[in-house]
């Protein structure tokens, strides 16, 4: 029996120009495409004639109580697929590596002896970085930048967030934050972060309905709310070294 593989591919934020060339070449040659309800659907029009097509979202909620229960009927469906001897592309938005929900699957995998490869993509941050020319790092005054959810896992047993420490980055960014923004603010400006520190809201980051908010972090709750910041959405706050 023909041994199936998998491959979990980051597709970038938006658009299929934004997929790395090897991305693309293994969406084209994938017998079945599972994918995240965020992909761009243009994307998805490159896949070859037959493919199966498995959209994460009819398998549940990737919210809320119900997430473990989704996330489990994703793994058995890229197993069960693997298993068949298919050649699997679970694809991802963003980076699989950067708040992708990939560590159960990774587990699934090696648990069941299958082969799998992860290929990286364009995350969120380093598109909205790059479009509002917005340096993640910087030889002289930025030498750190750290991801952090705004949303942690209800399963944990309690928050593991150190503000404290999170402060202390020259640059922070904010993945799944908007439902929380303005009390990670104010828990950023208690830890020692200037209130005046500039913050860009990047909603949609990479799509036709993108919306941005760019402001200081005593403000961001009002700027999100008039610029109408949803989710998806990303907050990237960056020290200027002065107020």
């Amino acid at each position: 029996m023909k041994k199936g593989k998998v491959y979990l591919i980051g597709a970038g934020p938006a658009g299929k120009d934004l997929i790395t060339v090897k991305g693309l070449a293994l969406l084209r040659q994938a017998d079945v495409i599972i994918y995240d309800y965020l992909t761009d659907k243009d994307l998805l029009s490159e896949v070859k004639q037959g493919a199966q097509l498995f959209n994460c979202r009819d398998l549940g909620k990737i919210h809320g109580a119900d997430a473990r229960r989704s996330q489990l009927k994703i793994n058995s469906l890229i197993v069960s697929k693997a298993k068949e001897g298919k050649i699997v592309a679970r694809l991802k938005n963003g980076d699989p590596l950067i708040f992708g929900r990939i560590t159960e699957e990774l587990e699934a995998l090696g648990h069941n002896g299958i082969e799998f490869e992860i290929v990286p993509g364009v995350s969120a941050a380093q598109f909205g970085a790059a479009f509002f020319n917005i340096p993640l790092t910087d030889r002289i005054s930025g030498s750190s930048v750290v991801f952090v959810t705004g949303h942690e896992a209800e399963e944990k047993i309690s928050p593991v967030i150190d503000w404290k420490n999170i402060s202390k980055h020259n640059t922070i960014v904010l993945y799944m934050a908007v439902k929380n923004i303005s009390k990670i603010a104010l828990k950023l400006i208690k830890a020692g972060k200037s209130p005046n520190t500039s913050i860009t809201a990047i909603s949609n980051a990479g799509r036709s309905n993108q919306k941005v908010a760019i402001t200081r972090l005593k403000d961001v709750s009002s700027a999100v709310k008039k610029r109408g910041i949803i989710a998806p959405a990303i907050f990237i706050i960056k020290d200027s070294g002065h107020d």
